[in-house]
């Protein structure tokens, strides 16, 4: 297989069937094919996250960062991920990156909107 079809296998079917385990292995696959594809270590980010395996879903999102810096998703998606961990301070810095990359994006300026204004209170 290549690594879209690994791809492809983690989101249809393991994804969908809360096989999460399942999804990474394919990831991992997929990235051992294409390791400078920073948005297979994104997707792979966001099954860990849904694990609560936060730390190595913050290495992942970090990963692609590294290999995409200009990718607000990235940010945004990292940004959340503190948050969950309750570590504000990094949670906003993530999301003002990302809003600064794509200045247009709701999701991006709502998300930081709200996380300022629950640490204002």
């Amino acid at each position: 297989m290549n690594a879209k079809e690994y791809i492809e296998r983690a989101d249809i079917k393991y994804f969908r069937e809360n096989n999460f385990d399942g999804a990474i292995a394919d990831l991992t696959e997929a990235i051992r094919l294409e390791p400078d594809n920073p948005f297979i270590y994104c997707r792979r980010g966001m099954i860990y996250r849904r694990k609560n395996e936060l730390d190595a879903a913050i290495a992942d999102f970090t990963k692609a960062i590294q290999l995409e810096p200009k990718e607000g998703s990235f940010y945004f998606e990292r940004g959340g991920t503190y948050i969950f961990k309750e570590n504000n301070t990094l949670a906003v810095s993530d999301l003002e990156m990302a809003v600064k990359l794509d200045p247009q994006n709701t999701d991006y300026r709502e998300a930081l909107g709200e996380i300022k204004r629950l640490l204002n209170q």
